[in-house]
């Protein structure tokens, strides 16, 4: 993961997707069916990270000030590394910035 600031002052983060479920966290705290889905996903996902490992492709997603603004999806642990590099580098240059100087 890669956290950093552009030359306009923005926060970019750019980071793999470790868990494949929608939303950050699961709030288990309403009752026996959040808990189920909760086990569930629980059980899920050693095989769907043994699934990229094995070749299935990493989604790489690139927030500016906390939204979402890009998302790749690149095959294999060491080119999803080197791909969230370059972004970063990409960012910190200027690149996807936004601001155009005339």
């Amino acid at each position: 993961m890669a956290v950093l600031t552009d030359r306009n002052g923005t926060v970019w983060s750019i980071n793999r997707r470790l868990w494949p479920f929608p939303g950050d966290a699961l709030d288990l705290t309403f009752g026996l069916f959040e808990v189920l889905i909760g086990v569930l996903f629980a059980l899920v996902w050693p095989f769907w990270l043994l699934a990229k490992f094995c070749g299935v492709r990493w989604v790489i997603t690139i927030e500016r000030d906390g939204h979402q603004v890009g998302r790749e999806l690149v095959r294999g642990w060491g080119k999803s590394k080197r791909r969230v590099h370059e972004i970063a580098q990409e960012v910190a240059a200027g690149g996807r910035s936004g601001h155009m100087v005339i």
